[in-house]
């Protein structure tokens, strides 16, 4: 467990080893050497985007592999959200007994002036965290959005523009470099969901989840606590003693509400505190998972200050983000979706939730050591053809044998050829792998423009 450094303490001065140099890595080595901090840099590769910008500012690099003997020189490690504790360089610091802080909890403890929304859970975090920030923006709020999606929240420390509240996507990655979590009490926390996800890192259910909860121990009586309580496993962790905030609970039964939090009635959503209702017309929040989302994202905003009027506004104008059920075009009767988000099963299976038509699947990738075969049912139900690629195909197909026909294909172009191929009209060609990117892409994103730019190369007209 990390330990989280006391006070946003002046670090001028103080010799910070940064260990990890992707966007949250380079943000917190261009912050600390502008607050007069002797840096260090590395990474296990051996060429790190923005160079040349680090060096520029006195960043002293080292590149290639793990750099154990720089530990000896240091005072402080502070780690990206991809450096699991497992690292040798973690455990090497830990041994050396230094102060050990992630990214985000550093930023969070330089930034104690602007009041937090952070977001959690397996799925849907990066929607809920867009619709949060979208509102409070309709509502007349500056807002800075970032942390696991965008910008990282070192970003806001070194724009130095004042904003009203940072909207802060949290992962379970960034918590567990979290510690004790002084360094970060949201005004308000909102915890969704939790379901299998990322157990080759944190090796079971029960560490993943308190990871989790880790989000709400720094806050006070002043702060308010949004889950959902229909989720048996985070409900358990919210509605005991533990927690000191105030709960605002979700869920579609109101016997569960005590007359607090927002009711989940089909597409309508009914704060009962005011007792004002919220309808969800926007197209971008079909589907029962995106309907929890948004109660999410009502329950957060209402309670930062934002008027019904604009929440409702907000929600009718939400245009979405790329790779979550994103709308790439129509062909020959046919839609096709990028969900490239949907990087585990549980994901994939309340996408597929959201079509009436039978759909044509695009998975596999790089596991994660989830069970697939929770997707037996959905599948069953909901897909007329399985196309499968990646490290993780194979297990995959194994999974659902006989839920539908399964096909093994080699890239992702071969997958968007032969989806062309077995979908009929009135029918969807759905991305949603269920996997990890890595094994083929850099990131999901990549993953999702290939996908996008192979159908929009693909001969035909777009229909209107």
């Amino acid at each position: 467990m990390s330990e989280v450094v006391k006070n946003p303490l002046s670090w001028k001065g103080s010799r910070v080893l940064v260990v990890g140099l992707a966007r949250s890595g380079r943000a917190a080595c261009l912050w600390l050497a502008s607050q007069g901090a002797e840096v260090w840099g590395t990474d296990r590769q051996s060429k790190v985007e923005g160079q040349a910008s680090l060096q520029a500012v006195g960043v002293q690099l080292a590149l290639g592999g793990d750099s154990l003997a720089l530990l000896e020189q240091v005072d402080h490690v502070v780690l990206s959200p991809g450096v699991p504790e497992t690292s040798p360089m973690v455990r090497r610091a830990r041994e050396l007994g230094l102060p050990v802080i992630g990214e985000l909890a550093m930023a969070a403890e330089a930034s104690t002036g602007t009041p937090m929304m952070a977001i959690t859970g397996t799925n849907g975090k990066s929607t809920t965290t867009a619709l949060c920030a979208h509102l409070l923006r309709v509502a007349g709020f500056r807002v800075f959005l970032g942390g696991n999606i965008g910008l990282p929240l070192t970003e806001m420390l070194l724009d130095g523009s004042h904003v009203d509240w940072a909207v802060v996507e949290v992962s379970s990655f960034q918590l567990e470099h979290l510690g004790v979590a002084e360094g970060l009490a949201p005004r308000v926390g909102v915890w969704l969901n939790l379901t299998p996800d990322h157990l080759d890192r944190h090796g079971s259910m029960e560490v993943y989840g308190d990871l989790k909860a880790r989000l709400f121990a720094g806050q006070g009586p002043k702060d308010a606590a949004v889950c959902f309580v229909d989720d048996e496993a985070v409900a358990s962790r919210m509605q005991g003693e533990g927690l000191r905030s105030r709960l605002l609970p979700l869920s579609r039964r109101e016997d569960r509400l005590n007359e607090v939090g927002v009711w989940i009635r089909g597409r309508q959503l009914k704060h009962l505190e005011s007792g004002r209702i919220f309808e969800l017309r926007a197209a971008r929040l079909a589907g029962e998972h995106n309907a929890e989302n948004a109660a999410a994202a009502v329950a957060a905003v209402l309670e930062a200050g934002a008027s019904p009027e604009a929440v409702q506004a907000g929600l009718d104008s939400f245009e979405g983000l790329p790779h979550r059920l994103e709308p790439i075009r129509e062909l020959g009767g046919v839609r096709y979706i990028n969900d490239s988000k949907g990087t585990n099963p549980e994901a994939t299976a309340k996408s597929l939730t959201s079509f009436d038509v039978p759909v044509v699947l695009i998975g596999g990738g790089q596991g994660k050591g989830s069970d697939y075969r929770g997707l037996r049912r959905v599948v069953q139900e909901q897909v007329a053809h399985v196309l499968l690629l990646g490290a993780d195909a194979a297990r995959m197909a194994a999974d659902l044998e006989g839920c539908a026909e399964i096909h093994l294909v080699t890239d992702m172009a071969e997958a968007v050829s032969v989806g062309r191929r077995l979908a009929k009209a009135g029918q969807v060609v759905l991305l949603s792998p269920a996997c990890a990117s890595f094994d083929m892409f850099d990131d999901y994103e990549h993953r999702g423009r290939v996908f996008a730019d192979l159908v929009r190369e693909l001969d035909g007209f777009d229909e209107t």
